[in-house]
């Protein structure tokens, strides 16, 4: 499972492979998850999340983006076509004079990086049928005149998101650094509101009661329409003490100014437990990390008249495979979970470890629920472990592997196409639920989660 070619210098703990490479999974690396994860906090300070489908600015992806606003997730979502590119390498073109002829030569050493690992390292050898040749022709021009690192960026993501492919994306070193703050616990303030992209708009999802947002009278289903007059920047960062005028829209069309000041806010945990009564389990847990797989079967172990579980899935944006494989087989043993598929060869992966629970199960998911989350579901659906419950999610599911670039950016290939155990193929497309359920805004508001009240009684029916 070891993809990288190249070293990475501070790669996290139990990540080096035998060559000293990173090693990745559905979703790149663990980083990513960390840099999902302050993303999802970001909005605790505008997280935007303009699901990297090109990492960088406008844009609509097919599905709901997973992203609190004021984020774009490293990991990418499916749904960028020419289209967009062209929007991004907009973006990118500098609007002033060109950079010195050291700073073209080094933004072309990270460009030329970057493209030439995609040509030797994607999965589909016929790279979906592109020029890539002419596509770097196309797409250099704005790389080599970028002016900071910002459009640099975004004109190699322009470049990437011809393919289409939800884990071949490239990220910043600011966005590394930023990264690497929220996991030391450096990064958790912000306006404390969380928001996803649909159909070009970002919609609140959720207002933390405790932040500043929440006292501004700002409410969930509100549509952001600006920040400090300008459109919904995915790279902006709000932390203790910034401020901003956000626009936004009400249901009824009526617009509303806050101005807000960002502080300090408690820490959102990434595994969440709760008893609901009736022998039930609830488990939410937002990535699949070392450790969660141990988490998950401790806190089943704990409760010796358990009668059900619910997996939480709808804020999972994936992580790494081998978690992934010591996950599912903590419901099912010695059966296949994914299938990786590349130009050479397919590899099948099974579930590893024992089984803890073999009883009632149900797995909620959403538009959120990328990658390796949505292996899980579809493995546990497709077995018959569990019954799905919730909405369609994102359709983020192939294997990227990272790679370094020059200037200590890091860029994501996808290797290896994947395969449910049934064949399906669920990159852009995602998995439907079972038991379809979408809350209405009044439910959101009140506070109900009608998913979780399906999936109660579906287990506690079995």
């Amino acid at each position: 499972m070891a993809f990288s070619e190249n070293d990475d210098p501070c790669p996290p703990a139990g990540m080096r492979s035998a060559g000293g490479g990173r090693v990745t999974a559905f979703r790149s690396s663990r980083w990513d998850a960390v840099y999902a994860a302050s993303r999802r906090r970001w909005m605790s300070g505008i997280r935007a999340a303009l699901s990297a489908r090109a990492t960088q600015v406008v844009a609509g992806p097919r599905a709901p983006g997973r992203s609190r606003l004021g984020v774009v997730c490293p990991m990418r979502w499916p749904g960028w076509t020419g289209a967009i590119a062209a929007a991004l390498l907009a973006f990118a073109t500098p609007a002033f004079a060109a950079p010195p002829s050291a700073v073209q030569a080094a933004n072309v050493r990270v460009f030329d990086k970057a493209w030439s690992l995609v040509a030797r390292r994607y999965w589909d050898r016929d790279l979906h049928g592109l020029d890539w040749a002419a596509e770097r022709d196309r797409f250099l021009p704005a790389a080599r005149d970028a002016t900071d690192t910002r459009a640099l960026y975004a004109a190699i993501n322009a470049l990437l998101a011809r393919l289409g492919d939800s884990h071949v994306y490239a990220v910043s070193p600011e966005r590394r650094d930023f990264a690497r703050a929220v996991g030391k616990g450096e990064a958790e303030s912000g306006f404390g509101f969380d928001a996803y992209e649909s159909g070009g708009r970002w919609r609140v999802r959720a207002v933390r009661p405790e932040g500043p947002a929440a006292r501004a009278g700002m409410r969930i289903g509100w549509v952001l329409v600006s920040v400090d007059g300008r459109p919904v920047d995915v790279d902006a960062h709000f932390g203790t003490a910034d401020t901003a005028t956000l626009v936004l829209e009400d249901e009824f069309g009526r617009r509303h100014t806050l101005m807000l000041e960002g502080e300090p806010l408690p820490p959102v945990p990434s595994r969440r437990a709760l008893r609901l009564g009736g022998g039930v389990l609830l488990l939410a847990f937002d990535q699949f990390a070392p450790g969660d797989d141990r988490w998950l079967r401790r806190e089943i172990e704990d409760i010796p008249d358990l009668r059900g579980v619910i997996l939480d899935l709808r804020e999972n944006e994936g992580g790494e495979a081998e978690v992934l494989d010591r996950v599912a087989g903590l419901f099912a043993n010695g059966r296949q979970v994914v299938l990786r598929l590349n130009a050479r060869s397919e590899r099948a992966e099974k579930t590893s470890g024992r089984a803890v629970w073999l009883g009632p199960l149900a797995v909620l998911i959403g538009p959120r629920s990328a990658s390796a989350a949505e292996a899980l579901a579809a493995f546990l659906d497709e077995s018959e472990r569990a019954q799905t419950v919730g909405e369609r999610t994102a359709g983020a599911l192939t294997a990227g592997a990272e790679h370094r670039l020059p200037d200590g950016g890091r860029l994501t290939v996808a290797e290896h196409d994947v395969r449910t155990p049934g064949g399906a193929r669920l990159e852009a497309v995602g998995l439907a639920p079972r038991y379809p359920v979408t809350p209405t805004l009044a439910q959101l508001r009140a506070g109900a989660d009608p998913a979780l009240a399906k999936a109660v009684a579906l287990v506690s029916d079995r």
